[in-house]
């Protein structure tokens, strides 16, 4: 899966491959928080977290992603969007002859803002990393540049996350924002929220 070909890679290399700029800001500077508690998806997230911290066999892919799952499920139903796991995205090889890997390939998962189908505007692409999240924005990079061809988008948000932090990052003009404050697990609310704020940023 060539998406995963992007793993490894510096930020310099990544500005040069994909010809855009790095910057950190605050993506979600105008949140109001919801202040919900959410507190039955919270139980939850925190019993997996806790059986698993106990569990010494325990798979770290299966864990991220078991506690992914809810918290985007529960997006779907409170924010009104849909949920697609392991789409597959696919940008034609002449279309990428500059790049040094194929962009095609399955996303972890993708948030947009048609409940049940695969279209346009696809509002956040998210990558689950078992562990040291940060190695995965070269992934997850390529598949938002393949989301903004694919599906001719100006913007898109990504999300990298283990399952217990969540980092999030906008992409639009040539631009990779990376938010300085992300979030964690154990505040449902705060994630969801921005799940909200970014689906209220393509209805503007």
């Amino acid at each position: 899966m060539s998406y995963s070909d992007y793993e490894g890679y510096s930020t310099d290399q990544l500005e040069k491959i994909f010809k855009i700029q790095t910057s950190i800001g605050n993506l979600f500077e105008h949140l109001q928080p919801s202040n919900k508690q959410y507190s039955e998806t919270q139980t939850i997230v925190d019993e997996i977290k806790s059986r698993f911290a106990l569990n010494e066999d325990a798979n770290e892919a299966t864990r991220s992603h078991l506690l992914v799952t809810p918290v985007l499920l529960h997006a779907c139903i409170e924010k009104n969007v849909g949920a697609f796991f392991e789409p597959s995205v696919n940008l034609e090889q002449e279309k990428t002859l500059d790049l040094p890997h194929q962009l095609n390939g399955k996303y972890d998962c993708a948030l947009s803002l048609h409940a049940y189908k695969f279209i346009t505007p696809i509002i956040s692409v998210v990558e689950v990393k078992p562990t040291q999240i940060g190695k995965g924005i070269g992934q997850c990079l390529a598949e938002m540049y393949a989301t903004l061809k694919v599906f001719e988008q100006r913007k898109v948000y990504g999300i990298i996350t283990d399952g217990v932090e969540w980092e999030f990052y906008l992409l639009e003009n040539a631009t990779l924002t990376v938010d300085r404050k992300g979030c964690y697990i154990n505040d449902i609310s705060s994630i969801l929220d921005r799940v909200g704020y970014i689906a209220d940023k393509f209805k503007e």
